[in-house]
């Protein structure tokens, strides 16, 4: 049944607030069988001031309690809402749509904006070994000894980093990575030295190039565009985000998304260099099927996607089968570890290989960093203090088609998940590793060792330009082990990378280690030329403390392919095997 919009007072490309008026609506679809909410195409405003409040934790933002929600969609079963093409721009701090233990939502056919991007751009006028000059293009400004504030969502932000980019694509310069921000940034003085003008003096780690486009970053991750949790069966098709100040789509606790033509990309003609202000796309403890086909993921200040599991410290032992379980990372606490029947994987965070299993029988969460968890059995005495658990249950399989990823910030797609993988027809250009499988359960506990990922028919473009700062190569394994010789098991299994071409001005095209089952045939790599290549990259393919390798039947420009795996060193152009 349809629903318009229009009957609630919502008028099209006026600039008063519409927040209410649709909210009036969302709730006049809870009594309706298969309801569909339709905008007549326009443009609408969200602004907070009498938006739905809810308390909610999302993962990988920073936590700030209470969330204003322009689309509540909260208990929602069998809804589609179709913008026909509409624009919704957002104002200050509101989530726009928020899709919690609902069922078969459809989102479609609309465009998410926000009215004041959360980044400021400028230009380098002037650059030495020992300071360089960015004119501001904004024009309201302050500077207070080394603290240099514009004005966002009413309040005063100050600049904590700075991007050299390009400014036609907003891509990010050559080996420039992240040497102007974080502490680095903290290391520079600053004065204004023109109106307008402002001088960063303190042998800057990079020096950019004048002319440059100086990208600004304020603020930190507030709000994605759509936030998904505790739901299933949710389709977003033909949904453009242009900004975001946060994530683009967060999917926590989740089973079976499909997004197609879901864009996280600039705004068309408005000389933004920023999408998203962190991942265009983030699965945190999802199940079920993942997919994405014909999506454009670019200029976000992090990855283009991100799934993973989270690694749990158990913090003590209460009794034979009950652990108190502890969230570590800021930006994980308040996720739901465990449902009651959840299998559960019990991992040393030294080795990162799991010990032994179990399955959930209650769960009582104590607040949002301690979980009190109680098993099937009694649990062996190597389950202790220290060591982690990964939910078994709660692991996607995952499938990325005919998708372009382009501009962002760091690397490309962060893939850890023991479910199905499939990644083909796609096109990955990044500064930092285009593909990188990790885990890791002493920083930001990221859970999911691979077992059947397959890479084929994709092409990947000069990736990894900002060399070292965001990877090693083009594709990275790198599981965070210490030490990954010293164990016999490894942590990842069975990644094949077949049929895919590779342009690249660099060696090298695969670090990793840890890795039983790798496999590397049928790809073609050409030399572009873009940028100067690494010098201390000897070998395309570097693998350490690993197994069952199979390199072989790859074509190379210049008639060169080597690969070290372990202490032997193969000629990946011909027929050739370890074990």
């Amino acid at each position: 049944m349809l629903i318009r919009v229009e009957d609630f007072g919502v008028v099209p490309d006026s600039p008063e607030d519409a927040t209410l008026a649709v909210y009036r609506a969302i709730k006049q679809c809870r009594g309706i069988e298969r309801p569909t909410l339709v905008f007549p195409k326009g443009t609408y405003r969200f602004k907070p001031e009498k938006a739905f409040e809810k308390q909610l934790f999302i993962t990988n933002h920073d936590q700030r309690g209470l969330h204003k929600i322009a689309f509540p969609l909260v208990g929602m079963d069998d809804l589609t809402i179709d913008g026909q093409g509409s624009e919704f721009v957002f104002y200050g701090s509101i989530i726009p749509f928020l899709i919690e233990n609902s069922r078969n939502v459809r989102l479609r056919n609309m465009t998410i904006d926000w009215e004041r991007p959360m980044f400021e751009q400028g230009e380098f006028v002037r650059a030495t070994p020992e300071s360089f000059d960015i004119r501001l293009s904004g024009p309201r400004y302050e500077l207070n000894g080394n603290r240099l504030t514009v004005e966002y969502d009413g309040r005063e932000e100050a600049i904590w980093g700075i991007h050299e980019v390009d400014p036609e694509t907003g891509a990010h310069a050559y080996g420039s990575g992240d040497r102007l921000s974080w502490s680095s940034f903290k290391k520079l003085t600053l004065e204004e030295v023109g109106k307008g003008i402002i001088r960063f003096s303190g042998k800057p780690r990079h020096v950019p190039k004048p002319g440059s486009g100086a990208l600004m970053r304020l603020g930190r991750r507030e709000h994605p565009g759509i936030f998904l949790k505790d739901s299933s069966d949710c389709r977003i098709e033909d949904v453009t985000v242009h900004h975001a100040p946060g994530m683009g789509l967060v999917a926590q606790r989740c089973a079976d998304i499909s997004l197609r033509g879901f864009n996280v990309m600039r705004r068309p003609g408005a000389g933004r260099w920023v999408t998203a202000t962190a991942d265009a796309v983030h699965f945190t403890y999802c199940r079920g099927r993942i997919e994405l086909e014909h999506c454009l993921f670019e200029n976000q200040l992090d990855d283009p996607l991100n799934v993973h599991g989270i690694y749990a410290r158990i913090a003590e032992r209460l009794s034979d089968d009950t652990l108190l379980v502890q969230l570590i990372h800021d930006m994980q606490v308040g996720v739901e570890i465990a449902d009651p029947g959840d299998d559960v994987r019990f991992v040393d965070n030294e080795s990162l290989l799991a010990y032994a299993e179990a399955t959930v029988t209650s769960v009582e969460k104590m607040n949002a960093r301690y979980t009190v968890i109680s098993f099937d059995r009694p649990l062996p005495d190597m389950v202790k203090v220290g060591n982690v658990l990964e939910n078994a249950t709660w692991s996607p399989d995952l499938t990325i088609r005919h998708c372009t990823f382009r501009s962002n910030r760091a690397r490309g797609l962060l893939i850890t998940t023991p479910g199905k993988v499939l990644v083909e027809h796609n096109v990955i250009s990044a500064p930092g590793a285009g593909i990188k499988i990790s885990g890791d359960a002493n920083s930001w506990y990221e859970s999911g060792a691979v077992r059947d990922v397959v890479i084929r028919n994709n092409t990947f473009l000069d990736c990894n330009y900002c060399y070292p700062d965001w990877g090693n190569a083009v594709i990275d394994i790198d599981p965070e082990i210490e030490h990954p010789e010293r164990f016999s098991i490894c942590y990842h299994r069975n990644i094949r990378i077949e049929h895919n071409e590779f342009h690249t001005f660099d060696s090298g095209i695969v670090s990793g280690h840890s890795v039983d089952g790798f496999v590397f045939r049928h790809n073609r790599i050409r030399r572009s030329g873009s940028f100067p290549p690494n010098a201390d990259r000897i070998y395309a393919i570097e693998l350490a403390a690993s197994r069952n390798a199979d390199i072989s039947d790859n074509v190379a420009e210049g008639g060169s392919f080597m690969a070290l795996v372990g202490t032997d060193i193969l000629n990946g152009l011909k027929k050739a095997k370890t074990v």
